[in-house]
């Protein structure tokens, strides 16, 4: 823009002034008086000065707009955004620095340049819009355009467009964008990259636009619900509305924890309506992808997944486990299912019923969830019980067994009953162990009621002539080796074939009963009796020296006289004679038997009621 200067001097004024007087109309001109003439000078000199400050006035002002528009430009030059001005025809009348370079031109050629002709041929026409709807407007225009550079490269920009007073021109501000331009398709093809893979993995694509609620859905993401590409809808609200009924409140409130931060994803299984009308099974993940500077979320992506065959599966392991339980629970025995480090995982109704009815389940031992635990509990912490099960569940974990069973049922005091336990393993990845307890308290009582049939004489509780004769030799064999002191003692009922003839074999049964009564009443623990004969029993004293037995013999001798029978209101005093046998050389205990037995004769030929001994010999 150029500036009109006022004249430099009075003569190129007073040049000026005469020629605009000549062309005045000279009719105007009159004869003046002196006194006028002189006042008319006066006038026209107050007013030559008056111009002449008006004129310095002007130069001042002058040059304090020449220096405002050289910093005005130099301010254009250092700006950040490119700045234009352009003509009526679009020619470019001024620019800045930054202008020129985003260009890529130097300054002097761009002026006098169209700057449409830089702008790349497909932007080329809405930048013609740009221009011709700034001017209708009035207002400013905006946009984004992308302009040709030198050499290959090119420079999006964002425009505005302001009009510069009707058919003046414009004034046309650009700013480089084209950084963001690239980071956006940069950003844009990862997406693609992303979304690419994920529906090749068979995953469907959402990415929400929390603040519109716009909601794009990928091909795949249609294709799982049965729907054409774009056909499913493209707001949040088209998804929601496909959700289960009974499933909608959960998903909502698990994608509002998201949004509000309380949770970092969603991962959630619901059933969403396919196109037809039927419920398909998905797994939905989503995050927050972006928030604004307050943290509020305006972006989430996520996918969803068809797990219908999983849910099938699932479904089909339900009933397979349901089936499995009834299994179980119809089944007598006590089932437990371990895993691999002996913790119970399951139990069948029979295993149950028996802790609650038994009163195992108030103890506090049994509220254990490991095994072991429980069987301490129910043995009373029987250690040999525990040891063989932790050894034998300990062989099947590790292959070594193919299954492994107690060699004899446990006892449970607590309630009096028998178990046999065996341990079988399930061969899975988990190495669980199936543990059964089989009730055989019947047959193990049978086998006590027929091992004391065969030990125990019934009449009179002693041990039976076989059971005594075998403890007896073993007892004999242990003394031998160690050196011990044993002794053994024979019995036999002074005239017992009249107490059965006077009285009766009733009477005579209730005489035996009653003699071994007394006689275990004398008698420590670790000794033994047993019944020989008809009335003839032996006694066997581990453990004891010659004087000691001698003692206990003659004890036995006198509470036996003292202790008559009283059988239907009739007393019967009876009698026992004692033979009794030191170990000294003997190997067998029919040889020490022999050595009491000859004691026996003695005493019955010296008149009965009496203990006599026999003879010792060194060893």
């Amino acid at each position: 823009m150029a500036f009109r200067r006022n004249p430099l001097s009075l003569d190129d004024l007073r040049e000026l002034a005469r020629k605009r007087f000549l062309g005045r109309t000279a009719s105007l001109a009159k004869v003046l008086s002196v006194a006028e003439a002189q006042h008319l000078f006066e006038e026209l000199e107050i007013h030559q000065i008056e111009l002449e400050l008006q004129n310095e006035h002007l130069n001042t002002t002058r040059l304090q707009l020449e220096s405002a528009l050289n910093q005005s430009n130099e301010f254009n030059d250092f700006a950040p955004v490119g700045i234009f001005s352009l003509d009526a025809t679009g020619t470019v009348t001024k620019l800045n620095l930054a202008g020129a370079n985003l260009l890529g031109r130097e300054r002097a050629r761009l002026l006098g340049s169209r700057l449409g002709h830089f702008v790349a041929d497909p932007d080329r026409p809405h930048f013609d819009a740009l221009l011709a709807l700034a001017t209708a407007t009035a207002d400013v225009q905006s946009g984004e355009l992308t302009f040709a550079n030198k050499g290959p490269l090119v420079s999006h920009v964002q425009i505005k467009v302001a009009a510069v007073m009707p058919s003046l021109g414009w004034q046309v501000i650009l700013l480089d964008i084209t950084e963001r331009r690239l980071a956006q398709e940069q950003l844009r093809a990862s997406e693609e990259r992303w979304k690419l893979a994920l529906e090749a993995a068979g995953d469907g694509v959402w990415d929400w636009n929390v603040v519109t609620g716009e909601t794009v859905f990928s091909r795949r993401f249609e294709q799982l619900y049965g729907y054409a590409e774009n056909e499913y809808g493209r707001h949040l609200d088209d998804w929601v509305s496909r959700i289960h009924p009974d499933d909608r409140a959960r998903v909502i409130s698990e994608h509002q924890a998201c949004l509000s931060g309380k949770t970092a994803s969603t991962f959630i299984e619901f059933r969403g309506q396919c196109k037809d009308g039927s419920w398909k099974w998905v797994l939905s993940r989503g995050a927050v992808v972006s928030r604004d500077a307050v943290g509020k979320a305006q972006r989430m992506i996520g996918t969803h997944v068809d797990i219908g065959n999983q849910k099938l599966i699932e479904d089909a392991l339900r009933v397979a486990s349901r089936f499995q339980q009834a299994v179980f629970d119809s089944l007598s025995a006590q089932i437990a299912v371990l895993d691999r480090v002996g913790t119970v995982v399951q139990t069948n109704a029979a295993w149950r019923q028996y802790y609650f009815d038994s009163g195992f389940v108030a103890s506090g031992c049994c509220q254990e969830s490991r095994y072991l635990q429980i069987l301490a509990c129910l043995t009373e912490q029987d250690p040999q019980t525990l040891h063989c099960a932790e050894v034998g569940i300990r062989a099947v974990l590790a292959g070594e067994l193919p299954y492994f069973q107690l060699a004899q049922p446990f006892f449970t005091p607590l309630d009096k009953r028998w178990f046999s336990m065996k341990v079988t393993p399930v061969h899975d990845s988990e190495e669980r162990l199936v543990v059964s307890h089989e009730d055989v308290t019947q047959l193990k009582t049978a086998e006590l009621d027929s091992l004391t049939l065969a030990n125990i004489d019934t009449l009179t509780g002693a041990l039976s002539r076989r059971h005594f004769f075998n403890l007896a030799e073993q007892e004999v064999a242990r003394s031998t080796r160690y050196a011990l002191p044993l002794m053994v003692l024979m019995l036999d009922l002074d005239h017992f074939k009249t107490i059965n003839d006077l009285h009766g074999h009733a009477a005579g049964d209730v005489v035996l009963q009653k003699c071994v009564q007394t006689v275990t009443a004398v008698l420590r623990e670790s000794d033994l009796i047993g019944r020989i004969g008809g009335e003839e029993f032996a006694v066997l004293l581990p453990n004891t020296p010659l004087e000691g037995g001698r003692a206990l013999a003659q004890r036995i001798v006198e509470n036996v006289r003292a202790n008559p029978v009283q059988v239907s209101g009739k007393t019967i005093v009876y009698t026992v004679s004692i033979g009794a046998g030191c170990l000294s050389g003997e190997t067998s205990f029919a040889e020490l038997l022999g050595l009491a037995d000859a004691a026996l004769y003695r005493a019955k030929d010296a008149g009965r009621n009496r203990l006599e001994v026999g003879p010792v010999s060194a060893r």
